[in-house]
């Protein structure tokens, strides 16, 4: 005679099923009890279900309420007194060097196109002074002249515009500072069978 009839063997998977998926919920219902609530549902026969849910905007909004904020203003202030200040303060730390680094690379040929421009302003002064070319100077240095100058205001926008986009990524990193995504997005529930014993 085998160890387990037919029967019996129905009754253990069966409360091998049931166990693996209560488990894990009634894990979850002694750490955050008050998050749960319970209903019976009646079944025909002898059997009557329990099944625990959890409310997936309760358990969201008690995970945001005991996280603390980020204030936006404190943000902005900081990123525009120091870039890359504001993201430490949001926590986003793997920012910080990509604005410095991009604000260092920017101020650099800034700095390199104004002395470019400065010189080639004064060899046109100087081609001016000498009345090159009737007294309108030197054509080439008039044309590196004002090259050299666009170049220049073209990298201050640029250091600009890396200044703007550090202080609004701050205030966005302090506003969505407490949003979080659960994986949770239908609520957990469990089922449990009571089978009265006679």
């Amino acid at each position: 005679m085998p160890f387990f009839h037919k029967s019996g063997s129905r009754w253990l998977i069966l409360g091998m099923c049931v166990a693996l998926i209560c488990v894990p919920v009634h894990a979850q219902y002694k750490v955050a009890p008050h998050l749960f609530k319970q209903e019976s549902i009646p079944l025909p026969g002898f059997y009557r279900t329990t099944i625990d849910t959890v409310s997936a905007d309760t358990a969201q909004t008690a995970s945001l309420a005991t996280r603390p904020t980020k204030s936006t203003l404190t943000a902005i202030l900081l990123s525009a007194a120091l870039p890359g200040a504001g993201q430490i303060y949001t926590e986003r730390y793997w920012k910080v060097p990509i604005i410095l680094g991009f604000s260092a690379y920017f101020i650099s040929l800034w700095i390199r196109q104004d002395d470019l421009y400065v010189a080639a302003r004064a060899k046109y002064q100087l081609s001016v002074d000498q009345k090159e070319n009737n007294g309108q100077g030197n054509q080439q240095f008039l044309y590196e002249r004002d090259f050299y100058r666009d170049q220049r205001d073209r990298f201050a926008f640029y250091i600009g515009l890396t200044y703007i986009l550090n202080i609004l990524d701050a205030y966005v990193g302090a506003s969505l500072y407490n949003f979080e995504v659960t994986d949770n997005l239908g609520g957990g529930a469990a089922l449990k069978i009571q089978v009265p014993i006679r």
